[in-house]
């Protein structure tokens, strides 16, 4: 079970929970199993069958299409990804107009399909979640891309 606390939602809880979170958190055991080297841990229960690797030329390719809207949603995986959880996009989406992520997902779906001509791929993966309460992803490649589009590294993504 994975549970995602905020600042604020932790200082919402009563003092004792909140020490015994912290407690538990900062526990020898607890470290260690956090600290183990695996990049991927982020995507864990995250469905990444057909995510589309989009190169950075494809993502600019990909956003001369796209809405401010849409664009806005994906800046959230440029900036916090390649994993996110799906309040980051609702928040962001709302700023443009319209909190409806499954219409993002469903318009990022159809564009990365035209873009890759592969019918079968999806820019985004999910884990299985009841609506309010999932997390979204993009591979490594598109993260890099994504940043790379919205100017927030120097490096290649090609």
């Amino acid at each position: 079970m994975k549970l995602i606390l905020s600042k604020e939602d932790l200082f919402r809880l009563s003092e004792p929970t909140r020490a015994e979170i912290l407690d538990y958190l900062s526990s020898p055991a607890t470290v260690e199993r956090h600290t183990v080297d695996n990049p991927d841990r982020d995507y864990d229960g995250i469905d990444m069958s057909y995510v589309a690797d989009l190169t950075y030329r494809q993502v600019r390719i990909w956003m001369q299409a796209a809405s401010n809207w849409t664009k806005a949603g994906l800046r959230v995986f440029a900036e916090q990804g390649p994993v996110i959880h799906v309040n980051a996009l609702v928040e962001a989406l709302k700023k443009e107009g319209s909190d409806k992520y499954s219409q993002f997902q469903s318009r990022t779906t159809v564009r990365t399909r035209t873009v890759t001509g592969n019918k079968e791929l999806f820019l985004l993966g999910w884990d299985e979640w009841e609506e309010g309460e999932g997390r979204y992803a993009v591979t490594r490649q598109t993260y890099k891309s994504l940043r790379r589009y919205f100017n927030l590294d120097k490096g290649d993504a090609s």
